[in-house]
């Protein structure tokens, strides 16, 4: 995502009011182009003037809006944020995590729950109704999904026996779905460690877009590492 415009309303100053998702603009105003004035009215059209100069990016992650039937995945800054900070309630930690794992979080006291979190951090996830819990697979083998070294780290995990072969398996279903997940047990180091070389230079991780593995297609069809290819830099390419 290209950030074009910050915006400070009720929002945090990160908080962005014009961005672009791939060949998507968000133009986020709340006055219909009849109402906005002269300045507003050339920011729109400067925005949708810049947006068309990407037709060849899309979109990749999906990340389901904040409201609606369709759960949203927490995001770990969200209760990270209360509690670093003493004068948070730690009851309010209910939105954030699945009751069982805030059972687990020493919520009566916050330097305790402080130090649980820290512990855990690289291990959440969401569940199905996107609260946080503490992925018992990752934490047994110490892989932090969310890292460049997951995968190096799961594939050699995936060439060993028994449940630690049978843990990393479940991970890398989990967090690289576009992965070769329906890999036979006896070919799947070898098969994901493939996949993994050959596209290693255009993944990205998202935790709005579902705690997962993305393959950046612009950057592979290109042949530039995602790294690299930023911003303006995804503009299209014409003869």
């Amino acid at each position: 995502m290209e950030v074009l415009c910050g915006g400070i309303n009720t929002k945090m100053p990160s908080a962005a009011a014009i961005w672009r998702q791939g060949c998507l603009l968000h133009f986020g105003f709340e006055q219909t182009p009849q109402e906005l004035n002269e300045a507003g009215r050339a920011l729109l059209v400067n925005s949708i003037a810049y947006i068309s100069r990407f037709a060849q990016d899309r979109p990749m992650a999906r990340t389901p809006a904040g409201w609606g039937d369709r759960p949203f995945p927490r995001l770990r800054a969200w209760p990270e944020s209360y509690i670093t900070n003493e004068t948070k309630k730690l009851r309010d930690l209910s939105f954030y995590f699945t009751a069982s794992t805030l059972s687990l979080a020493h919520t009566n006291d916050h330097a305790a729950c402080k130090e649980w979190f820290r512990q855990v951090r690289d291990y959440l996830r969401p569940d199905a109704q996107g609260k946080l819990l503490v992925d018992e697979d990752a934490r047994a083998l110490q892989i932090a999904p969310d890292k460049p070294e997951f995968f190096a780290k799961a594939i050699i995990a995936l060439r060993e026996s028994g449940e630690r072969r049978e843990r990393a398996q479940r991970l890398l279903n989990r967090f690289a779905p576009e992965g070769p997940t329906n890999a036979a047990p006896a070919k799947a180091a070898h098969e994901w460690n493939a996949w993994w070389e050959n596209h290693r230079d255009y993944l990205f991780f998202t935790e709005a877009g579902g705690y997962r593995w993305y393959v950046d297609s612009l950057a592979r069809k290109r042949g530039i590492p995602t790294a690299q290819l930023r911003g303006p830099a995804r503009a299209d390419l014409t003869d």
